[in-house]
């Protein structure tokens, strides 16, 4: 009898043994598929692209992309970053220069790419993407491209990111926080008469015509672009003496890469003090009327540019909107999207808490 039940036993835990293995077998061939399976996005280019179900490794060119990744809680998966990312210390200081893919967006290290194994390296529409791919394809590395520039594209924008990164729920949190701020700003606007407006970008005479990557911004804001019959960015100063703008709004300046960190009251001044020097333009009506609004790079440029709209929004028609805050919602961005402590100092004239322009 005891023999019998011996037999039993041992029976019984060599099956137990041998469906346990199979168990594991199946979660490991069920593993394996699920690093292997492919999922499909159309990118920015219009592209179908397949990427991995589950996206761990990612190089990445261009600041405002990273700050797409960064909204959606996915730095984490971040392995090479080019150099205009990598040299703001104070924004990015957990990159390495050993993972620096590349000057520029426009200036790629491969070998660095290939080497740093990325399944997915993200650029935006003006790098060199087709290049990129012809050269990464035969190691498995999948290209997409991002356009973090233009406002009106922004939900598309934020949907792709939130696909690559498994991030869909943070994405769509993030479109309805902002696509408010602008459904507001339109509808308050929408029968209020357009003040003439130049904006600038950065160097004397650069601004921004349709198609251009700020036009949107500017648009949304309620402006009547004074070159909005412009094709080239770069225009002749004493034609805008000639248009005569009621506002100016300028953005950074020539040698004033973006940065986390706000350039300052004493900075900006001395910015807007250099435009109402230039020949002749005490003459416009901006100018003599002082309505020359001083934005950062930074700012402008949060939210693929919405936060820049609702800035330009408020200076122009506090009136007509007073419920808009671009104060707390640069704060809410920049604390809550990017993770950074807030710093006035990114505007003048300074808004404040409750929105205005002081």
């Amino acid at each position: 009898m005891k023999d019998i039940l011996r037999t039993v036993w041992i029976f019984m835990i060599v099956f137990g043994l041998a469906v346990s293995s199979g168990c594991v077998g199946e979660r490991n061939e069920a593993s394996n598929a699920s690093s292997t399976e492919e999922i499909q996005i159309v990118d920015s280019a219009g592209r179908t692209v397949m990427i991995p179900h589950e996206v761990t490794r990612v190089a990445v060119s261009n600041r405002y992309n990273m700050e797409v990744i960064r909204s959606l809680d996915a730095m984490d998966r971040i392995c090479g970053v080019d150099y205009g990312i990598y040299q703001d210390r104070d924004a990015y200081e957990a990159f390495s220069l050993d993972q620096v893919i590349g000057n520029t967006q426009g200036d790629l290290n491969y070998e660095k790419i290939i080497e740093l194994n990325p399944q997915v390296l993200i650029l935006p529409g003006n790098a060199a993407w087709e290049d990129a791919e012809k050269k990464l394809s035969p190691f498995g590395i999948k290209v997409v491209v991002m356009n973090p520039y233009y406002t009106d594209h922004f939900q598309e924008l934020y949907r792709l990111a939130g696909k690559i990164f498994g991030k869909e729920d943070k994405a769509e949190e993030f479109i309805s926080y902002f696509q408010e701020k602008l459904d507001y700003v339109q509808k308050q606007l929408a029968d209020v008469p357009k003040k003439k407006v130049y904006y600038e970008y950065r160097r004397a005479g650069t601004t921004t015509v349709p198609g251009d990557y700020f036009y949107k911004m500017v648009e949304y804001a309620g402006c009547d672009n004074i070159f909005k019959d412009a094709i080239n960015t770069n225009i002749d100063l004493e034609t805008v003496i000639a248009r005569n703008p009621e506002a100016i709004v300028k953005v950074g300046e020539e040698d004033a890469p973006p940065r986390w960190q706000a350039p300052g009251e004493a900075e900006l001044a001395a910015r807007k003090e250099r435009i109402c020097m230039r020949p002749g333009w005490d003459q416009i009506t901006a100018v003599k009327e002082d309505r020359i609004l001083m934005m950062s790079q930074y700012l402008q440029g949060g939210a693929a540019k919405i936060i820049g709209t609702l800035y330009i929004a408020k200076f122009l028609y506090p009136e007509y909107l007073p419920d808009l805050q671009p104060e707390e919602v640069f704060r809410h961005w920049v604390e809550y999207y990017q993770h950074r402590p807030y710093q006035t100092g990114h505007t003048l004239p300074a808004f404040h808490a409750e929105g205005e322009a002081k």
